[in-house]
């Protein structure tokens, strides 16, 4: 985990993303050779083979791609999304219920079946893959901001997470999302910023549709901040915070009052976007 003055450093942060690709290089490369094998023309030869084949038939029989339909539809035709079930103690089943709805309510907002069958086959082909909960408009002309499941294309070139001993890197504190962005819409949307552009780790010969694209960055962090806890009287528990002050009164009244205060950290997940030469704009509290 970074140190507070570290979130604000932005060659720091470049630094670590440069170490975050470096340490996951290898893994990473399997993962292209896979793509470039199962998706690429002639990618089942070996190079030197393929050449010297020029101009001779060259056939591919292909044994892979039937045994990923194969595990790819089973997973489509089970109800593979997210459930949620009770832990225990009282009135837990209906609070399981509520959020149950609520998270089948953000799968149907988002298309999420979709997603997932489409990661799971990449999972299945490649071992990597992934989407992202993000925080944004359902409808242009609402006025409040849903929770939406949302794909990544090319997951293996533009995530990246900082150090994690979790196989899904679930236990990691940072994480980086690079988008490739045409000159045109760069300028519009960063008038003031260079269009320097950040390493990748990609290796171009494994792909055949290549753009000149401006590389920018999002980076997500999790920060811890101080907060107080009020144990009150009838055992229910509040954060000191405006909130707090404005019902404080009315829980007197009530006959409830403060038992004790403890101090303890929550965790926050940040974002903010960069590029090579510096930060795109202020860091924002999100999802």
């Amino acid at each position: 985990m970074f140190t507070p003055e570290q979130y604000d450093d932005h060659s720091y942060m470049l630094e670590q993303l440069k170490k975050a690709q470096d340490a996951d290089s290898d893994n990473r490369d399997k993962v292209r050779e896979v793509q470039a094998f199962l998706n690429k023309e002639g990618g089942q030869w070996e190079d030197h083979l393929w050449r010297a084949a020029d101009g001779k038939p060259r056939y591919t029989y292909d044994l892979s791609t039937p045994i990923i339909d194969q595990i790819s539809g089973a997973m489509e035709r089970s109800d593979f999304d997210v459930k949620v079930s009770p832990a225990g103690g009282e009135a837990t089943k209906d609070i399981a219920q509520t959020y149950d709805g609520l998270v089948r309510n953000i799968e149907t907002l988002s298309n999420a079946t979709q997603i997932y069958n489409a990661s799971g086959r990449r999972m299945v082909s490649t071992g990597m893959d992934g989407w992202r909960i993000v925080q944004k408009y359902a409808d242009g002309d609402s006025f409040d901001q849903d929770l939406m499941v949302e794909r990544v294309g090319n997951f293996v070139d533009r995530v990246w997470f900082g150090s994690f001993e979790e196989p899904d890197a679930s236990d990691s504190t940072e994480a980086w999302v690079l988008t490739g962005m045409d000159k045109e819409e760069h300028k519009r949307r960063y008038p003031d910023a260079s269009a320097a552009p950040i390493g990748i780790d990609k290796k171009a010969n494994f792909y055949f549709h290549r753009k000149d694209l401006i590389p920018v960055g999002e980076f997500l962090y999790i920060k811890e901040v101080p907060r107080e806890l009020i144990l009150m009287s009838n055992d229910a528990v509040y954060e000191a915070s405006e909130d707090f002050d404005k019902i404080v009164d009315e829980l007197r009244e009530l006959g409830i009052t403060e038992v004790r205060r403890r101090q303890r950290k929550k965790r926050i997940t940040c974002t903010r976007e960069f590029d090579n030469s510096g930060w795109l704009g202020k860091a924002k509290e999100t999802v």
